[in-house]
């Protein structure tokens, strides 16, 4: 039986290789899919516990989605905020809840930097000119080492809490940099 030798230098960098491709790879995939199934869960979990009469269903009235914002500075939000509130509307979207697009309308209170604010008093006015039964709103709270989150699912009609969901996101550099922005 003939063997075959390789060169152990060439052995070396291919396995350097291959190790360093996949940890970069891994690295970053674990860091970006922890917001996203946070947020996924979030969705899931605010749509499946939704109050007796539910306020949002696959074919429905639409929902609007607004900027997750600070907790102790109601009109103030960052990168992590509007992420994150892309990323649930996204989900609505996939599980076939109609969203309406808030960045193409100019009737809400639209933040250089922050997003898309709405105030209480004009949750009615809003979604009724969207035509929507329901809003998606959140708040963070930047804890050093976590995030905490909480998002709910509102009647726009008379502000109603129809559901609530409640996680942490570990901070890593990648949500202290978007905390900041």
């Amino acid at each position: 039986m003939k063997m075959f030798k390789a060169n152990p230098i060439v052995l070396a960098f291919l396995a350097v290789l291959a190790v360093s491709g996949c940890a970069n790879k891994s690295i970053y995939a674990e860091r970006e899919s922890v917001l996203i199934s946070a947020a996924y869960d979030a969705v899931d979990s605010l749509v499946k516990n939704q109050t007796k009469t539910p306020l949002i269903a696959p074919g429905g009235k639409r929902v609007l989605v607004t900027t997750v914002v600070e907790l102790n500075n109601l009109e103030k939000s960052s990168a992590f905020g509007r992420l994150l509130a892309e990323q649930m509307a996204s989900r609505l979207a996939q599980i076939g809840i109609s969203v309406s697009e808030l960045k193409l309308r100019g009737n809400l209170f639209v933040s250089p930097g922050q997003g898309e604010l709405i105030l209480s008093r004009e949750i009615r006015e809003i979604s009724s000119n969207q035509n929507a039964d329901a809003v998606l709103v959140g708040t963070y709270t930047d804890a050093g080492d976590a995030v905490y989150v909480t998002v709910k699912l509102v009647r726009a009609t008379d502000s109603t809490v129809s559901s609530a969901y409640n996680f942490l996101v570990v901070k890593s550099q990648t949500y202290a940099t978007l905390l900041e922005r």
